[in-house]
């Protein structure tokens, strides 16, 4: 990688300015001490003149290999098939170990894809990918078919999270019930909190509390086998939901800043699957908006996602979205009308950009809380824009 960035004409320094990190980041990454996020591989590949598929051999100080059985680069930019993946090799045979990095590959691809374009772009690309993984299961060998079940299972949380977003929850909990299953297997701990964590999510969007509790307390029983800080991270503002929920202010609030904490942390050690990548301290400060608002403290909460929205991460505008929907509700409930009509105005734009079912529900939430304002101009054109948007057909 180091010699891609001298030839592209950079220095060590300017790379890293280029992409808003340090230079130390860029160091560890040349060093094999630690990897991009997914978020910036697109950008860190169009600076260095590759791919992203060439980018990772580059991360492992690899060279391109003549005559590899999986071309990566044309596998990424036209996504994988049933017949590209079962003409690897012969029918029967042990399939190249090579095969489960171009799935990490598409997998990246596919997640900093979702941030920016939503999930009506990508849930059939994601839900082809199950298929095909589970179409070489028998092919592998031991440690093969556990990267496998590894990859398996990531792929079928992400057609979970998808399905979420596309306002399909029943759906979306099959999705998470099947990536458990493949979590187990693969024997992966970090793949099985995260699965867990995420199904604790899926509870809370369709209100079930019980449920989502329990699940998020089940997550973080499984930290002291977790490597990665970010799951660890993800498990700990999961459970702040969870105590917020039971009404434990003290405990909701010490694993927000626990989870804080752990989302400032360089990775100890890379993690080939980028994990709760999304975990920044941007995502957990608006996690912490969140359960204050679900303690009912609505102007703290308010402060809070005002003090992280102004500097979002472009990376994630879909996700942008969304908390900009629960701002509008916090407003609201903190009586403050015409700003939550501002929030609540760019997050329906970016709802409909990303086609993100789940904002909208975010959305039409918010607007139960604006009814008593409905006199008002400005709140009764934001109302009327949310009914219409809740009647789209965005699948």
């Amino acid at each position: 990688m180091a010699d891609a960035r001298r030839m592209a004409g950079f220095t060590q320094e300017g790379l890293a300015e280029a992409l808003h990190v340090e230079r130390s980041t860029v160091h560890r990454w040349e060093s094999g001490k630690s990897r991009p996020q997914p978020y910036l591989w697109p950008r860190l590949a169009k600076l260095l003149d590759t791919t992203p598929a060439r980018l990772r051999d580059l991360l492992r100080g690899e060279s391109p290999e003549e005559g590899c059985e999986v071309d990566r680069r044309s596998v990424l930019q036209s996504g994988i098939s049933v017949g590209v993946l079962l003409a690897i090799g012969e029918q029967g045979s042990a399939i190249d170990p090579r095969v489960v990095d171009t799935f990490v590959d598409l997998r990246d691809s596919l997640v900093a894809a979702d941030s920016l374009l939503g999930p009506g772009n990508l849930v059939r690309s994601a839900t082809e990918q199950v298929d095909n993984v589970s179409r070489l299961y028998g092919r592998a060998d031991r440690v093969t078919r556990g990267r496998l079940f590894e990859i398996g299972a990531l792929f079928a949380e992400l057609c979970g999270w998808l399905a979420d977003d596309l306002g399909g929850f029943d759906e979306g909990k099959s999705w998470s019930r099947r990536a458990l299953e493949w979590a187990h297997a693969s024997g992966n701990a970090d793949v099985v909190a995260f699965v867990v964590m995420r199904m604790s999510q899926q509870a809370h969007l369709t209100d079930d509390r019980a449920q989502a509790s329990a699940l998020a307390f089940s997550a973080i029983q499984h930290e002291h086998s977790v490597r990665s800080t970010s799951v660890r991270a993800a498990l700990h503002q999961q459970a702040a939901h969870a105590s917020a929920l039971d009404g434990d202010e003290i405990t909701a609030l010490q694993h927000v800043d626990t989870a804080f904490a752990l989302s400032e942390r360089k990775p100890v050690e890379a993690d080939p699957y980028s994990l709760a990548c999304y975990c920044v301290p941007a995502y957990v400060t608006a996690q912490r908006a969140a359960v204050l608002s679900t303690l009912g403290l609505h102007r703290r909460a308010l402060d809070e996602y005002d003090r992280v929205l102004g500097e979002w991460p472009q990376e994630y505008h879909r996700e942008k979205g969304l908390h900009l929907a629960r701002r509008t509700s916090v407003a609201a409930l903190a009586g403050l009308p015409d700003a939550a009509v501002e929030s609540g105005v760019a997050a329906l734009g970016i709802a409909r950009g990303t086609r993100s079912r789940r904002t909208m529900s975010e959305l039409a939430a918010s607007a139960i809380h604006l009814e008593p304002w409905r006199s008002h101009a400005a709140v009764a054109e934001f109302l009327e824009s949310v009914a219409q948007g809740k009647g789209t057909q965005w699948r």
